[in-house]
């Protein structure tokens, strides 16, 4: 091949590869938003992945946020910090931010907020609500990679009714 050929090749492969990102990114957020609906109608998290011939090749997975403790009214969590933990608050009279995080991993993500050594409820901090998952993972089973590079040399997998490029009708 020489460098003309190669350069050619370059130029379409950057294409493919941009429109293959963009149909990627797009295909993405409809698994995703279908992954989210099958949740809330039948309580699904995960689907299999599988070639035509049912070979399983991967499973995506919803991934769900953990509830976080957050402070909710800065001035009560300071005040307790500072009569219970008088070391960690600033001249400022604010919590040491390393301190915080680390203490808030601590603890129950339930409410009320307590301090695990006394069961005391901490006033200022209160539980926030896990959003919806934002995300989702795919685990290749194991040799998926492997098979589905095969199906798509033998012609198993159609590429050109898989993956329409810029938008067109396959």
């Amino acid at each position: 091949m020489n460098l003309k050929d190669r350069a050619t090749k370059v130029a379409v492969l950057r294409v493919l590869r941009d429109e293959v990102e963009d149909e990627y990114q797009a295909t993405r957020r409809e698994v995703l938003d279908g992954l989210r609906a099958a949740r809330a109608e039948l309580g699904l998290k995960s689907i299999r992945v599988t070639l035509p011939d049912g070979v399983p090749v991967a499973t995506i997975t919803l991934i769900d946020p953990q509830p976080t403790v957050v402070v909710a009214d800065e001035a009560a969590f300071t005040a307790w910090v500072a009569e219970t933990h008088p070391g960690e608050v600033e001249t400022l009279v604010q919590v040491r931010s390393g301190w915080q995080r680390e203490f808030i991993a601590r603890l129950a993500r339930f409410a009320p907020v307590a301090d695990p050594r006394t069961g005391e409820v901490i006033p200022g901090l209160a539980v926030a609500s896990a959003s919806e998952p934002r995300s989702f993972s795919l685990r290749p089973a194991p040799g998926g990679a492997e098979r589905i590079a095969r199906a798509w040399h033998t012609g198993e997998i159609d590429l050109r009714r898989l993956l329409v490029l810029g938008g067109g009708e396959p």
